[in-house]
């Protein structure tokens, strides 16, 4: 009887010890198992927002930096802008004073100075704002055409020609400058007959008017070296023929060219888009020409 109290009092504190053990070895290797499993998401998260960090961190930077001079670029642009408007308006109102005289000559550009010519003649009195000239330029125009055409709109608005308008103007000077569009006729005396009746059209209407017969100007060295018409050798030719018709019709022909060409003849590169038209710049040198040689 003492005997099976004994190991039933064993077996009573050794079991729970042993199921202790049991339960505490499952336990614990179920928490290994589970933070082995969750250890790599732990580290793919941390790879994941190193990532993100490190691609949005870099270009943000140097967005910023972009950015930034884009804004000043823009900045500096729009003060450039600004400036150009200010001195375009104060050039506006002072046109009349800058353009229109010159302290070493007498001529004044104002409403009784007319100017017949082309699209570069349109260019010269746009570029130099004489806004008081009669501008009889026209694009295309020629010795021929100059005559007949109608290109002055009335204030009815009737087209009439630019004869027509001189007649009910108070005109004391006209500047020609006509050719370039001729240059590709074929009988260049021809060119030379129809530009004296233009002259004596104009002596009829204005009689005691001052002519001026501008000469051609010249193109650049890369058109006349590129075009079998607008160059420079054709140029000189038309010019004789202008100051033939200048002497006998016993006016003024002036050299406008020697003004505006370089040493070897040419327009300078930098004068034109397309090696005949004339920018600003040159069609100031155009304009202090003129003051200073009528």
């Amino acid at each position: 009887m003492k005997k099976n109290r004994r190991k039933i009092k064993f077996f009573s504190s050794v079991v729970p010890l042993i199921l202790f053990i049991i339960i505490g070895s499952v336990v614990g290797s179920k928490i290994v198992q589970n933070h082995n499993e969750d250890a790599p998401n732990a580290n793919q998260n941390q790879e994941i927002q190193t990532n993100v960090i490190g691609e949005n961190s870099i270009p943000k930077s140097e967005n910023t930096v972009a950015d930034g001079e884009q804004e000043n670029s823009i900045k500096e642009e729009s003060n450039k802008e600004t400036e150009q408007i200010e001195n375009s308006d104060e050039k506006e109102e002072n046109a009349e004073t800058d353009n229109s005289t010159n302290n070493n000559s007498k001529v004044t550009f104002d409403s009784s100075v007319a100017f017949i010519g082309d699209s570069r003649t349109q260019g010269f009195i746009m570029y130099n704002g004489l806004s008081k000239v009669q501008d009889y330029s026209y694009i295309g125009l020629m010795v021929d055409t100059a005559v007949s055409k109608k290109i002055v709109k009335t204030s009815n608005g009737e087209k009439i020609t630019l004869l027509q308008d001189m007649k009910n103007k108070d005109i004391k000077s006209v500047y020609i400058m006509l050719g370039v569009n001729e240059l590709g006729w074929s009988y260049p005396q021809v060119f030379k007959l129809k530009y004296g009746e233009l002259v004596d059209e104009i002596k009829k209407v204005k009689p005691n008017c001052h002519i001026y017969l501008q000469s051609i100007l010249p193109v650049t060295k890369s058109k006349d070296q590129s075009d079998k018409i607008f160059n420079n050798t054709n140029i000189a030719k038309f010019n004789q023929l202008v100051q033939e018709v200048a002497k006998e019709k016993n006016i003024t022909y002036l050299d406008v060219q020697s003004a505006l060409k370089d040493e070897n003849g040419y327009l300078p590169e930098e004068a034109s888009t397309d090696g005949i038209h004339i920018n600003k710049k040159y069609c100031e040198k155009w304009l202090e020409y003129l003051k200073n040689n009528s």
